[in-house]
């Protein structure tokens, strides 16, 4: 009863969020994070009931803690949801601004595709050969990495999407699908579903910050696309296992062909099964932190959130820190040693992990009422990030929607996610504040005569591309 009252909460927190945003929630980034929350704490446990048995966390805790952990975290979901659309105002939920031929010009200065694409092609020559992302296993890079992994960590889905985007922008929205093919393709080289989705998400956002959108047809068929992809993983999966981290292209490539060719066999659709029983369980870490804390375990204060600021420090600051307990550097792993939490070991180095969820891992800060600020926080924070990088359309506004989009895609995880992307982030907007300061040194703002195929002229003609429907229309 609890569950469903729960759910019944965060279903109220969709309806205000859709009502008052419309079409326009796709484009704000506090409303994906809201919905994605929703995935994981509500329609995560439609799914348990439809495919039961899969999820062993849940025989490892009493039910009536899930039930609590349940009516908590909806109750922070629907705080989230009310103070995000306080912080967002009216006035940015009713008007969509519109990128001119000038606004144009400027981000293709500062992401031109092909020198993009230059800093891409090592990250992804490095990340296919197990030389770059994930080679360490950890998006975060939590668990210690070289040069090379870190920095295709750090920058390479960046650089792949900035390319795409800036290729599109010069010759035209009829390029949309082939880049976001092309990427995804590229990306699913790594075998994590997840980044798959996370690469498309970024690219369909940059579009849209410029208005560029997919017609219906457009979008139905990049949803197939990302489905295609992740399906193919799970299939290879099924058949033959993950594959080592370090392995390399020849590897990965056979590992995709092998997950296509059986994409619809049995194993696929138990393996599938499973998944869905299961992975989007964002309810049993929450509910394993109130156990808990029932036994005796104290709160974990404020230092889960110091560590996270001191993992965000680079290595050639703090040579020391690839050295300090792992326990130090991942914030899920902090919370498990403290509360003593159990955790699945499947193969030497290798665990299967409950999800802390960024909501839900500050229920062990200080209990469900610091989950409760902690999502006013985050309401109030997303609300205002959103107004800002809706008011305009310099490089400084787009890369850091990426940055942020990219931390709410990995919700599962915890919160140095945006310790350490935002580092990235920053280091970008440097590069990107001093290429501005030397062309107005230089007086470099003449016109560059470049325009775009697909956007509206600064003269109030009405030339449109192939997908710019907004989508939904």
């Amino acid at each position: 009863m609890l569950i469903v009252t729960g759910l019944l909460i965060q279903a109220t927190a969709l309806v205000l969020l859709f009502c008052r945003l419309k079409r326009t929630w796709l484009s704000h980034i506090g409303a994906i994070f809201i919905v994605i929350a929703v995935s994981y704490h509500g329609v995560n446990e439609i799914l348990l009931w439809a495919f039961p048995g899969h999820d062993i966390y849940r025989a490892w805790f009493s039910p009536e803690y899930l039930g609590e952990f349940v009516i908590w975290i909806s109750l922070a979901i629907l705080l989230c949801t009310v103070t995000y659309l306080w912080a967002l105002g009216r006035h940015d939920t009713q008007v969509t601004p519109h990128a001119t031929n000038a606004d144009l010009r400027r981000i293709t200065r500062f992401f031109d595709w092909k020198v993009m694409l230059l800093v891409a092609a090592p990250l992804v020559v490095l990340s296919v050969n197990g030389q770059g992302y994930l080679s360490n296993g950890s998006p975060q890079g939590t668990s210690g990495v070289g040069v090379s992994a870190g920095l295709a960590q750090q920058f390479l889905l960046f650089a792949l999407v900035l390319a795409g985007f800036g290729f599109v922008i010069r010759f035209g929205s009829r390029w949309m699908l082939p880049v976001l093919l092309i990427e995804c393709g590229v990306v699913a080289l790594l075998g994590q579903r997840a980044v798959v989705i996370w690469a498309g998400a970024l690219t369909l956002y940059a579009f849209g910050r410029f208005g560029m959108r997919f017609t219906r047809r457009g979008l139905l068929v990049g949803i197939v696309i990302l489905s295609v992809m992740a399906l193919g993983i799970t299939s290879a999966r099924a058949e033959e296992g993950r594959f080592s981290t370090p392995s390399g292209g020849a590897t990965r490539a056979q590992f995709l062909a092998t997950g296509f060719a059986h994409i619809a066999s049995a194993q696929t659709m138990h393996e599938l099964a499973q998944d869905l029983g299961h992975r989007l369980d964002g309810n049993s870490f929450g509910a394993m932190e109130l156990a808990a804390f029932a036994s005796g375990q104290p709160h974990l204060g404020l230092t889960p959130l110091k560590n996270d600021v001191l993992l965000a420090i680079p290595s050639f600051l703090n040579p020391n820190k690839d050295s300090t307990d792992i326990g130090t550097r991942q914030e899920q792993i902090y919370a498990e040693e403290h509360l003593g939490l159990v955790r699945f070991q499947v193969a030497p180095t290798v665990w299967n992990n409950s999800l802390p969820t960024q909501l839900g891992i500050t229920v062990g800060y200080f209990g469900p009422w610091g989950m409760l600020l902690a999502a006013l926080l985050f309401g109030f924070a997303f609300g205002r990030a959103d107004r800002w990088l809706r008011r305009g359309f310099e490089p400084a506004r787009l890369l850091v929607g990426l940055g942020l989009l990219y931390c709410v895609m990995d919700y599962e995880g915890s919160l140095d996610t945006y310790t350490v992307t935002f580092r990235g982030i920053l280091l970008l907007l440097m590069v990107v504040w001093a290429v501005k300061g030397m062309r107005v040194i230089a007086h470099g703002f003449g016109a560059s005569g470049l325009t775009h195929p697909d956007l509206t002229p600064a003269d109030g003609s009405t030339k449109k591309g192939p997908c710019d429907a907004v989508v939904g229309a």
